[in-house]
């Protein structure tokens, strides 16, 4: 269990890790902050500092022999500025106690020293700018007044670099912009094999509906915990920066060794327990896409996909850790390609076009209606299969927008067949995302009443029924529907797992059975008592029952002595065109077909 450190704290260490890197246009700015300082204030000796919990960094120095970079906080002149927060003027450092042993003053380098702490308006500290001089000097009020100015405005300038540009508001972390920055620097002074690793620690719906219970607070609380968990969980050593990557999100870049140890780490600690407020618990797990990569020669912003890509991958499998896959992500790429192509094809209207399978009633022959079935032929890549139009569309608002398409389509077809004397119900396949949608039952009504059609018209199979009947707003609508008068269809029974508790729950009129659950009645016994037992229980509850897959005579007397009303298949018809409808329904290939079902003196229900 977690619960973080304080915004202020995380805030700190994300400035001083920043400030620790070089950055050349940074640093040259401080510089000049720097000079400015000693100028106004009449000396010539000048330096800025940074620091961390142990040390002192010198960012710059001019006419100062500081002989190193590094120095321990307790060795340096600047520990008392730091400690107390506030400007120390002193004009003869051999006589202050605080700095009388110092080498520099020692040797006689330095004789006046001002140091004033760079400390932004939420009391982090960024460092030190200091001036000295080798002779005694006495400032005047002016000089010091504008020495505090100048600092403030050095403070301002970084926390415009920080606060705006490279740290991330919320948690304090170095953030995106600050990520690619330093990618972009190794791509310039490294080489050698390195990795980026982008941490998920929560799913943005997640932590939509956190904040809708617990309020903004709790949750900012809560992702604010998430940089300290991770470092402490990675166990991650000062030299390795944790960036604050996106809302909930995270970022290690380091060499691949040492990132292949941080995943091994990662698939040990992949579920964790994070706290909000004072009592609330809450279950999480972390995933992460890991890519390694090669700063000299790989491009950065190819590299930050890559780990998006591997991320996305970890979490849809529920994986800890995944390696970027580049087959993988080239189908998801393609699949990519294909949505934007599928939107593009619903627009330009010789694309996408339906077809019509006949469905048959096997005991009179007589054609019972169609089933309306999208198609697409993609002008580069021909023919797309209609379950991948489906899978790529249905968590999109493209699925919308194509369910639309198809009953424009599908009204102006009925209304036309109508005019020449065909009366045909045409049925069309509806999802959960549809169903879903307030409005969806009346507005369809409104659409077919306008065409001067009735419900009986349209009926609507209803596809992913789990998914239904986990939607209350889904339910309503099919509720609605059977209101209007719509005839609903149960799509798919007996495909994986069919629970037959949900038939009374959504307001059905037919069932369909999967091919699936019939292809092999006519060599399987298994499969016929199965499918016979099933047909029977749904003629007694009342429901008309059609099969789908249907492309044997076998099959077809089979189903048609255990009760099945109605069929659909090669056996009687492929999906046609529109256009080939009237035609299809002149031919007698359906009678005949149902003379030999109902004339074969071998077929028995034992079989």
């Amino acid at each position: 269990m977690f619960t973080g450190l304080k915004k202020s704290e995380s805030k700190q260490l994300a400035a001083l890790e920043l400030l620790s890197k070089a950055d050349p246009a940074r640093d040259a700015a401080l510089a000049e902050f720097a000079r400015l300082a000693s100028e106004v204030m009449g000396v010539s000796g000048c330096f800025i500092t940074t620091f961390d919990d142990e040390f002192q960094y010198i960012k710059f120095v001019e006419n100062v022999p500081i002989e190193h970079n590094k120095i321990a906080i307790h060795k340096t002149m600047c520990q008392y500025s730091l400690a107390d927060r506030q400007m120390i003027v002193c004009n003869d450092a051999r006589i202050d106690a605080r700095f009388s042993h110092q080498p520099l003053v020692n040797s006689g380098d330095i004789l006046f020293y001002a140091s004033m702490p760079m400390i932004a308006r939420e009391g982090t500290i960024f460092g030190t700018l200091c001036v000295t001089h080798p002779d005694i000097y006495k400032p005047n009020a002016r000089q010091i007044a504008n020495f505090e100015r100048i600092a403030a405005l050095a403070t301002l300038y970084l926390e415009s670099c920080y606060n705006i540009g490279l740290v991330d508001a919320l948690t304090g972390l170095p953030n995106r912009p600050c990520l690619i920055k330093e990618m972009t620097r190794l791509k310039q002074n490294a080489s050698g094999d390195y990795a980026l690793i982008i941490f998920d620690c929560i799913d943005i719906p997640r932590a939509y509906e956190l904040t809708r219970y617990l309020g903004v607070e709790a949750l900012e609380t809560l992702l604010r915990s998430f940089g300290p968990l991770l470092q402490m969980r990675l166990r991650l050593n000062q030299s390795t920066t944790l960036y604050a990557f996106a809302t909930g999100r995270f970022a290690v870049l380091t060499e691949r060794d040492a990132a292949l140890r941080l995943t091994k780490r990662v698939e040990k600690s992949h579920a964790f327990q994070a706290t909000i407020g004072s009592d609330i618990n809450i279950n999480l797990s972390i995933h992460a896409g890991f890519v390694p990569f090669k700063p000299e020669t790989d491009n950065v912003q190819e590299v930050v996909r890559q780990a998006i890509s591997a991320l996305h991958e970890a979490i849809r499998e529920n994986n800890p850790v995944l390696l970027f896959n580049p087959i993988l992500d080239h189908q998801r790429n393609k699949d990519f390609r294909l949505l934007y192509d599928l939107s593009q094809a619903i627009k330009s209207g010789d694309q996408l076009y339906m077809a019509y399978q006949p469905k048959v009633s096997l005991r009179s022959g007589r054609t019972e209606g169609v089933e309306a079935l999208l198609r697409w032929t993609h002008p580069g890549l021909g023919p797309i299969s209609p379950a991948l139009i489906v899978t790529l569309a249905e968590k999109t608002s493209l699925m919308a927008d194509i369910t639309r398409w198809v009953i424009k389509t599908v009204i102006i077809q009925a209304k036309a067949w109508k005019a020449i004397g065909i009366d045909l119900p045409v049925s069309i396949n509806v999802t959960v995302s549809d169903f879903s949608r307030t409005g969806f039952a009346d507005e369809l009504a409104q659409h077919i009443i306008f065409a001067g059609l009735t419900p009986a018209d349209i009926h609507i199979e209803c596809l992913e029924t789990e998914k239904v009947l986990e939607s209350d707003a889904a339910l309503r609508e099919l509720n609605r529907l059977k209101a209007l008068g719509f005839t609903i269809l149960l799509d798919d029974f007996g495909a994986g797992y069919s629970n037959i508790s949900y038939l009374r729950r959504i307001p059905i009129d037919m069932i369909k059975l999967d091919r699936s659950l019939v292809s092999q009645i006519a060599t399987d016994n298994d499969s016929r008592i199965i499918a016979r037992n099933v047909i029977m229980m749904l003629k007694e509850l009342n429901y008309v029952v059609l099969a789908e897959g249907v492309e044997d005579l076998d099959t077809a007397r089979m189903l048609e002595e255990y009760g099945c009303d109605e069929a659909q298949g090669y056996l009687f018809a492929r999906p046609l065109l529109a256009a080939d409808i009237p035609a299809w329904l002149v031919d007698s290939k359906p009678w005949r077909l149902l003379a030999k079902i109902h004339t074969n003196p071998q077929h028995h229900l034992g079989r």
